[in-house]
């Protein structure tokens, strides 16, 4: 949370290790915050914190490649929002629909094939490319998309480039 979430609805703050120093200072902790308590290991609070921020600034990012691609065909940020704005309210329900997917090794192309969404990206990287957008993240996405292809997932789901992203097995 940044420091002007501070005693704001709606704010909290994670917080990991000795649970009973937490529960000894979490009255205080409530006044700041709402506390989001993640377990006794020190480190999950920054890890649950590092993950949020992953998800902030690419997903960020992917809104300035679309305001550089609104603008380079004359269209403002303003005139792109409400799309946008739908465009990313969407993705809790497909976070929801995959997370099971992903947690049993699911990668079937039941629904989606990673071949279709390379054919996708692709396009976008070449709609950015055309209008003379920066292509730096449209071509990290297809390179990503490209490797899931030549590790043979065409006909799995595009989910299945979550494997790829993984820490190898030791």
């Amino acid at each position: 949370m940044p420091p002007s979430g501070i005693g704001k609805p709606g704010s909290s703050t994670f917080y990991s290790g000795s649970r009973a120093p937490f529960e000894a200072a979490r009255p205080t902790l409530e006044v700041l915050t709402r506390t989001d308590f993640r377990g006794e290991d020190p480190g999950l609070a920054a890890l649950f914190y590092q993950i949020g921020m992953v998800m902030f600034w690419t997903s960020m990012l992917s809104y300035w490649q679309a305001v550089a691609l609104a603008d380079a065909n004359g269209l403002t940020a303003a005139d792109i929002l409400p799309h946008a704005t739908e465009t990313m309210a969407s993705l809790p329900g497909f976070l929801a629909f995959y997370a099971a997917r992903i947690d049993a090794g699911r990668h079937d192309g039941d629904v989606d094939r990673l071949a279709m969404g390379t054919a996708s990206v692709e396009h976008v990287l070449h709609t950015n490319a055309d209008a003379g957008v920066d292509t730096t993240l449209p071509a990290a996405v297809a390179d990503l998309f490209r490797r899931g292809m030549d590790a043979g997932h065409a006909t799995g789901s595009f989910s299945s480039l979550v494997e790829l992203m993984k820490k190898p097995a030791a």
